[in-house]
């Protein structure tokens, strides 16, 4: 459901291109030999592999990794984004605006 929901979402951001999304963990791997890199990556934190550890193994081919989870106990790496379910489309554009804004801002300072 969760997957359905974020298709929705992506969908109503004109600046967002959905390039696959996955139930499979194998198989979202595998589409980065097709991808390359891409901006932003949701992933569950609770699938069969960890959300963390293929997180951990396309750090090189994503931007931005935003976890979505059902806990929402603040136990979480402050690090990282995430997203807790129920999903809600202010909270996911807000989410999206920022790490992009939090970009822009990072490569003025760098010049």
């Amino acid at each position: 459901m969760s997957i359905k929901t974020l298709e929705h979402f992506v969908s109503k951001i004109d600046k967002l291109q959905l390039k696959g999304s996955f139930t499979d963990a194998i198989d979202a791997m595998a589409a980065f030999w097709i991808y390359g890199k891409i901006d932003f990556l949701f992933l569950d934190i609770q699938m069969g592999l960890s959300g963390i550890d293929i997180a951990r193994m396309l750090r090189n081919s994503v931007k931005f990794v935003v976890f979505v989870s059902e806990d929402d106990n603040n136990t979480f790496d402050k690090g990282n984004c995430y997203l807790f379910k129920p999903l809600d489309f202010i909270k996911f554009e807000d989410m999206v605006n920022q790490l992009i804004l939090t970009e822009r801002e990072d490569k003025e300072i760098l010049l």
